[in-house]
């Protein structure tokens, strides 16, 4: 990414606890809530930005989500490494502490319905008059126009409608299914159409920002290529086993209950690799099995073979024969299992850091998605509107207080907004 002229500037009041990363000196302001803007803004944070989460009185609904009192685990991952102030978004005093943020800031994210924003008097046309380097993003359900776009838009929602549903759930037990495909997906996204925003930002003789748009159904299209690309081109409508097949992939489970994954893919010697390991060179001459093409055809006879071979011997007895015949394989991990994993363990991938109240936390590593030069130490979510002494400068009349405890609060936050409209998860 090319460095703007004065990015890295400390009048801009970059938090020094943050000078490192590769977005050291980066200033976002992030108006979301529950999931997919505050991922994308965790992301950015992880890469060393300044980002403060602006909060209504009331707080992100996801502080206490699930009942839990000063913050929910949920709020805590996916909010780690900001700062946040809390502003009454429905207060002229609000909105014009909101303006001087963004006159000052590089990013602002926010996942409201559409038309929220510019009823406020914060659209992406009013933010670039006011800043015009300003790279401004906007995270919808359905986009900005079209006969959903005003629907209230929830991940379970846009993964029926977006047909992630039906390629990970058989048709005849058809129900809701985690985890929240289409946030996730949407605020990885959104990440990635800021850092070129910012990159061409920085090509531009002026510096000029602008405005990029990430909807939640279109990030789960864009992630359902090779199903959606097969179905354009040839009518074929994938299901869950569409992929499995084709991939040879099978899951099995070992006489101690304990499960793997094998995935022949094309090669051939992996299939009679496999037939060395199972002891079971007969397979090899089984007219339902000799070729790639008719293991595709006949998955599920294979996978009753493999399923009655595997159950007699336990999971190990199988990964290290598996190992020893260089066929790709692995456990089949519960989150329980996955930090005990060896491989995992040798990645560096938890890191403890100190949580709000003093105790040690352990928190997934931002290696989990990137590795990045000079990444910052990770901080733990903030407490509701604890940066607002350090942040806004401004007169304390113009702003909401936090609560005089310290406390965090909980409730809608979309109702310090406009309460018909809300937002997204």
């Amino acid at each position: 990414m090319n460095a703007d002229k004065g990015m890295n500037d400390p009048a801009r009041g970059a938090d020094p606890a943050r000078a490192a990363g590769p977005l050291a000196g980066i200033r976002v302001i992030e108006l979301g809530q529950y999931i997919s803007g505050p991922y994308a803004a965790k992301l950015l944070a992880d890469l060393g930005a300044d980002v403060v989460k602006v909060e209504s009185p009331d707080g992100d609904p996801m502080r206490r989500w699930e009942g839990h009192g000063a913050m929910s685990p949920q709020f805590a991952a996916y909010n780690r490494g900001k700062r946040a102030v809390v502003l009454d978004l429905k207060s002229d005093e609000g909105l014009a502490a909101l303006r001087d943020l963004a006159a000052e800031a590089d990013v602002l994210i926010e996942n409201f319905r559409p038309g929220v924003a510019d009823r406020l008097g914060f659209g992406p046309d009013a933010l670039h008059e006011l800043n015009p380097r300003l790279v401004t993003c906007s995270i919808t359900g359905f986009g900005p126009s079209g006969p959903y776009a005003a629907r209230p838009a929830y991940d379970t929602v846009i993964s029926a409608v977006g047909a992630m549903y039906s390629q990970v759930v058989p048709a005849d037990t058809l129900r809701p299914l985690g985890p929240a495909f289409s946030d996730l997906l949407s605020g990885l996204s959104a990440s990635q159409a800021i850092l070129a925003a910012l990159h061409a930002r920085g090509e531009r003789p002026a510096g000029e920002g602008e405005h990029v748009e990430v909807s939640m159904v279109g990030s789960l299209i864009d992630f359902l290529t090779e199903a959606a690309a097969t179905y354009l081109e040839t009518g074929q409508v994938a299901g869950p086993d569409s992929r499995p097949r084709r991939a040879q992939a099978y899951a099995c489970v070992g006489s101690d209950g304990k499960a793997f994954v094998i995935h022949m893919s094309v090669p051939e010697k992996f299939w009679t690799g496999l037939l060395d390991v199972l002891e079971r060179p007969d397979l090899a001459g089984d007219p339902r099995f000799a070729t790639r093409e008719a293991r595709v055809r006949n998955y599920d006879e294979l996978d009753a073979e493999l399923k009655a071979i595997t159950e007699r011997m336990p999971r190990q007895h199988w990964l290290d024969r598996l190992v020893a015949h260089d066929i790709p394989h692995g456990p089949l991990n519960t989150v329980a299992d996955l930090f005990d994993d060896p491989q995992v363990a040798s990645m560096g991938l938890v890191e403890e850091i100190e949580g709000p109240d003093g105790a040690t936390l352990c928190v997934p590593a931002p290696s989990t998605v990137f590795h990045a030069s000079g990444r910052p130490a990770l901080r733990a979510a903030p407490r509701l509107g604890e940066g607002n002494a350090d942040v806004l400068a401004r007169d304390a009349a113009s702003v909401s207080a936090p609560p005089d405890d310290g406390a965090d609060r909980d409730g809608a936050a979309a109702a310090s907004v406009t309460a018909p409209e809300g937002t997204r998860a």
